[in-house]
């Protein structure tokens, strides 16, 4: 069972968080969602094997496309028969993706913030999966968490301006179980974007939202979804206080305000 909640009033946004993210890690950063109500519906949810949701009992449940169709499940039960945009940042930026195209004609946007590696990119981060599950089993998740405090993922600008983030990020890593998260990475690692063909065929309007000097969601593959869906706009972040305008910018773009 998923862990789901509402917040506000307004067209409906159904968003992902990412990658050993939870609801709870992504309002502590602040990133995408308002402190206030702001002027959307945010329908917000911890995806399967992540923060209060259920585990993941295999890697298939994990995989992008399965994700998709639970984003959806998601949309059903919380926005009868009204659009919705849908959005999520890296591993929810590919199951919003993911999503749309399994039923473009229910989705009247997409948010797609911190695109992750896709495509040529993508091989050398399943090394690192790959990598990563080799360490879990060996020293378990307490290795995995001493290991990730060398390799924040964030640029340099994000952690001098916000230091209390990356430890944010490892205590939610810590949270997990062993057996979770190598279910998680198995899924992750059997997953890709969809193919430019597939993009360049989603006229939805999309918002891209990206930032430099981060090799986990590096920004060709943003430009690369820049020049594949046939109607967006990109938007790069250089700083904190760029980073501060996103959530206003999100509703601007939804509401067309």
């Amino acid at each position: 069972m998923l862990n789901i909640a509402t917040q506000g009033d307004g067209p409906a946004l159904v968003w992902a968080h990412g990658l050993f993210g939870s609801m709870t890690l992504e309002s502590a950063c602040g990133w995408f969602h308002p402190a206030a109500d702001g002027q959307l519906r945010r329908i917000r949810y911890d995806a399967r094997g992540h923060g209060q949701s259920c585990a993941a009992d295999t890697p298939e449940v994990c995989q992008w496309t399965q994700l998709a169709t639970e984003m959806l499940r998601v949309a059903e039960q919380t926005c009868s028969s009204e659009p919705f945009a849908l959005g999520g940042q890296s591993m929810g930026c590919a199951t919003a993706l993911h999503a749309a195209l399994q039923q473009p004609q229910r989705v009247s946007h997409l948010v797609l913030a911190l695109p992750p590696t896709a495509w040529d990119s993508r091989p050398h981060q399943v090394l690192r999966y790959q990598k990563m599950i080799e360490l879990l089993r060996r020293q378990g998740v307490a290795g995995l968490v001493k290991a990730s405090r060398r390799f924040p993922p964030l640029p340099t600008w994000l952690r001098n301006s916000r230091s209390e983030l990356a430890g944010l990020m490892l205590d939610e890593l810590a949270g997990f179980t062993q057996n979770n998260l190598i279910n998680i990475l198995q899924g992750a690692a059997a997953s890709d974007l969809p193919s430019p063909a597939a993009l360049q065929q989603l006229s939805i309007p999309a918002l891209i939202l990206a930032w430099g000097d981060d090799d986990i969601h590096p920004l060709s593959t943003a430009q690369g979804l820049a020049r594949w869906l046939p109607n967006n706009e990109l938007i790069i972040a250089n700083s904190n206080a760029d980073l501060q305008q996103w959530p206003a910018l999100i509703d601007a773009f939804i509401t067309g305000r």
